[in-house]
């Protein structure tokens, strides 16, 4: 074989080497993917480089056999370490992955003729051919399909995968014995090719009752969502009222210690009557008015009573916010993400031990653009999801961060986290239409 064959082998066994791994990265979840993305580079080129030594020494037709293989001990090896998913969901992913390695290679046979062993230059075609299918498959995958398949993996029983998983894996043995064991054949190419019209109906009816599973469990996010900003708007309303309460009260009661009070003045008891308002001053306490943050209405009253949580719990306040009467959003929808925002850096506070700092800021802006920011000290343990969202390690919590991200989306706003030593930061820019 001479180089220009050879440099074109390698370079085809390049491409559908990258393909799989890249599907299977796009396809799971990780924690940190910029560390996952380099973790999966080094795993193609182990695997690029193993291919390359048998497709050397041992010989095209033991390549195919072992390629497989190949990229399943590192990769899976990988996946079970660092990936979120179940380890069924990791076996259907790189099977699925593979059958898309075998699937585009039989698209390119049937697009450049079958000639792949008419010389230099049909290798070369072959392997532009496979690099474009590739990118396609990819692209078509991240644009439409990551998302919900995300989703989904983050909301599946682990039992669902078990049985999602045997399909492309009973898909790869029947390709597996009847393409390339005992030895490769190419007599049975239309056999192969219906077994893979076969499995895309199969992919597509498994598409369905994904949608359908997406589908419904957005619709449930959906009203756990309308469900928490109704009791937020709830406990608002319960607040306004138990203040308009007590303060019928005080006034009912202010008239009895008036006249009592003047009583005492026309007596020339002037020392009792300082008694009677002294007593009432410590009966009252702490004024009853709510503290006043910022101009409009909704989201002070919001921001007075998460605040006010806050501080009873012993965590020290600081705002610094400039909220008109008329926004560019809705007041009450703002008011919730605020509300969120403050009860997760509550949350993050409370959970920190007992003799260190705890700290919240809230900063807003309305001029030239809204811009609202939300710091809080933390233990050092929130971890970030492929999306750079706060990832809730426990059950019952999370919705507070999808309530904002959903008005994000719908507001077309910027947002985003971050931490810096001991603070978490969550900023969130809206643009003025």
């Amino acid at each position: 074989m001479n180089q220009m064959a050879l440099l074109g082998n390698i370079l085809r066994m390049t491409v559908t080497c990258a393909f799989p791994i890249a599907l299977v990265f796009e396809m799971s979840r990780f924690p940190r993917r910029r560390r996952a993305r380099a973790a999966m580079a080094a795993v193609f080129l182990a695997a690029v480089s193993v291919n390359s030594m048998l497709f050397i020494l041992a010989g095209h037709e033991r390549m195919k056999q072992l390629y497989a293989a190949v990229l399943f001990v590192p990769c899976i090896i990988y996946l079970l370490a660092a990936a979120k998913d179940w380890p069924s969901q990791h076996l259907f992913n790189f099977f699925t992955a593979v059958n898309a390695v075998y699937l585009i290679s039989i698209l390119s046979h049937f697009i450049t003729g079958g000639a792949l062993e008419g010389g230099d230059k049909a290798v070369w075609l072959d392997t532009l051919m496979r690099g474009l299918l590739a990118a396609l498959i990819i692209f078509l995958f991240v644009r439409y399909l990551r998302r919900p398949y995300q989703f989904l993996a983050a909301n599946m029983k682990k039992g669902s995968w078990r049985i999602f998983a045997v399909i492309p894996f009973c898909f790869f043995a029947l390709v597996m014995f009847l393409g390339l064991y005992p030895h490769v054949r190419t007599d049975n190419l239309l056999a192969v090719t219906f077994l893979y019209v076969i499995l895309c109906f199969v992919y597509y009816i498994i598409y369905q009752v994904y949608r359908s599973t997406y589908d419904l469990l957005t619709l449930q996010r959906n009203a756990e969502l309308l469900e928490s900003q109704s009791l937020a708007l709830l406990k608002q309303i319960e607040a306004a009222e138990k203040s308009e309460r007590d303060l019928a009260v005080y006034r009912h009661d202010m008239r009895h210690y008036l006249a009592n009070i003047i009583v005492q003045l026309r007596e020339g008891r002037v020392e009792e009557a300082l008694e009677v308002i002294r007593g009432r001053l410590d009966e009252m306490g702490e004024p009853l008015c709510l503290s006043v943050y910022c101009r409009n209405p909704v989201v002070n009253a919001t921001l007075a009573l998460y605040l006010e949580r806050a501080i009873q719990a012993g965590i020290s306040v600081s705002v610094d916010c400039d909220i008109p009467d008329v926004l560019p959003v809705d007041s009450a929808e703002l008011a919730i993400v605020l509300a969120n925002a403050v009860e997760n850096a509550v949350h993050a506070c409370c959970r920190m031990t007992e003799g260190t700092r705890k700290q919240i800021k809230v900063h807003c802006v309305s001029r030239p653009q809204m811009i609202f920011e939300v710091v809080n000290t933390y233990d050092g343990t929130i971890l970030f999801d492929e999306d750079s969202l706060p990832r809730a390690e426990d059950d019952g919590h999370g919705t507070g961060t999808q309530s904002i991200l959903a008005f994000a989306r719908k507001y077309n706003a910027f947002l985003s986290y971050k931490t810096e030593g001991d603070m978490f930061y969550m900023r969130m820019l809206i643009n003025y239409e």
